[in-house]
């Protein structure tokens, strides 16, 4: 779903690193990383460990970044890309 036009215009103007720190890390990043860990935490989760010890393992926290960050920064550059070809100017290329 693309963002109405005068919206989508404030964004660009800010560029494409605050789009992809504000609207691809943290508007879909964040929200991934939590369900990933969620599921995880349900699947992955070593036998025998406790919920207490599997959220303070480094490895959780490594992975939960991770998540955000890749997850984010690809879903915001796909959505910068599809909105800057929604909403081309004439003469730009």
């Amino acid at each position: 779903m693309n963002p109405p036009a005068e919206v989508w215009a404030r964004k660009r103007e800010a560029g494409i690193v605050r789009y992809l720190l504000v609207d691809g890390i943290v508007i879909n990043g964040g929200p991934f990383a939590v369900v990933m860990q969620i599921v995880g935490m349900i699947l992955l989760r070593d036998e025998g460990q406790t919920i207490g010890q599997y959220f303070t393992s480094t490895r959780t926290w490594v992975t939960f970044l991770l998540h955000g960050l890749l997850f984010g920064l690809i879903v915001g550059y796909i959505k910068w890309r599809r909105n800057e070809a929604a909403f081309a100017r004439p003469g730009d290329k």
